[in-house]
């Protein structure tokens, strides 16, 4: 499903009510007092809200303290680009360097104090998507609001991916226009920073999503490849795909594998430009141009578009418009 319109937000503040209120309208109520009650203050804070997601990155320049009562209905991540924290929740400290993060859950009151000059990456996922997608990649039902470690690894691996994932929606909300306004680029994303937030955190079932799925069956691939042939237009995600083809995502994937030599993502990826393709074929002179035609596809760079085009139908996308 698709995760809705994205909802950018932008704050400049140079006072702790104004800051409390920008934290507190898409993340969570908190209390905020200057380390050096004497110290000036600026804050930024920029990011996007996405469904499920809230993603954002803030800069301040004088340490904080903070503190937040029971999250309820979420889940927090927060870690640093630059600086330190150190943070308090569920009886144990966590220290928050670049390359680690802390991660919160639905209860127990937090509290962090920051480094001055801290710049930091946060990430608001719901309690029932961060369920949903540990079922989803497991097959099997788990607890409601799961224990997660307390500090995860950023700097290889999952963690590494999930990291680069995050600064890449954070790069878009700071982009004017946004891919992110796009549903068949944004919904992918979602579920990407969903899902991956479950496979970089460390938790009973972490050994269980590293093994790799059995998938002997063609029906759950058919029956993905049926609905993306029949409505390359809607903004699937691997989830989505998954759930329309019977089969866990993992499942799907190593299917697509084993049968079609690529993922279902890059065969929708394919399907899409070869809609494009045609629409290129049959414009009007005049009536279009190639960037219109890839960002309506979903292709966010007419370059990369471009690349794909040529490799497969041997000739720029420009080519095939003007011979029409």
């Amino acid at each position: 499903m698709a995760p809705g319109p994205a909802g950018f937000f932008s704050f400049r503040e140079h006072d702790l009510d104004g800051a409390k209120a920008a934290v507190g309208q898409d993340f969570f109520t908190t209390s905020m007092d200057l380390v050096d009650r004497t110290a000036s203050y600026d804050f930024r804070f920029d990011g996007v809200v996405l469904g499920a997601l809230a993603v954002g990155v803030s800069q301040i320049n004088s340490g904080l303290e903070i503190g937040t009562a029971d999250l309820e209905d979420c889940y927090y991540v927060n870690y640093s680009a630059s600086g330190s924290m150190h943070a308090r929740h569920r009886r144990r400290a966590v220290e928050v360097t670049p390359g680690w993060g802390a991660v919160y859950h639905p209860v127990g009151p937090v509290a962090m104090t920051t480094s001055d000059e801290y710049d930091s990456y946060a990430v608001r996922i719901d309690r029932r998507a961060v369920n949903e997608a540990l079922e989803e990649q497991l097959g099997h039902a788990v607890p409601p609001d799961p224990v997660l470690e307390p500090r995860v690894d950023l700097r290889s691996g999952p963690g590494r991916r999930w990291d680069r994932l995050v600064r890449l929606l954070c790069d878009e909300a700071r982009t004017t226009p946004s891919v992110l306004s796009h549903p068949m680029i944004a919904a992918p994303l979602h579920d990407a920073v969903v899902s991956g937030f479950v496979h970089a955190t460390e938790h009973r079932w972490r050994d269980a999503l590293a093994r790799p799925p059995q998938s002997w069956s063609r029906t759950p691939v058919r029956r993905a490849v049926e609905a993306i042939r029949s409505d390359p237009a809607q903004p699937f995600t691997p989830t989505g795909l998954a759930r329309l083809a019977g089969a866990p995502t993992r499942t799907l994937h190593d299917g697509f594998r084993r049968h079609l030599d690529t993922t279902p993502m890059a065969y929708l990826r394919l399907v899409r430009l070869e809609r494009a393709h045609a629409e290129l074929r049959a414009a009007e002179p005049g009536g279009t141009t190639v960037a219109e035609v890839a960002h309506r596809w979903g292709f966010s760079h007419v370059s990369r578009f471009s690349q794909a085009y040529r490799r497969v139908y041997g000739r720029a996308p420009g080519a095939t418009l003007r011979r029409r």
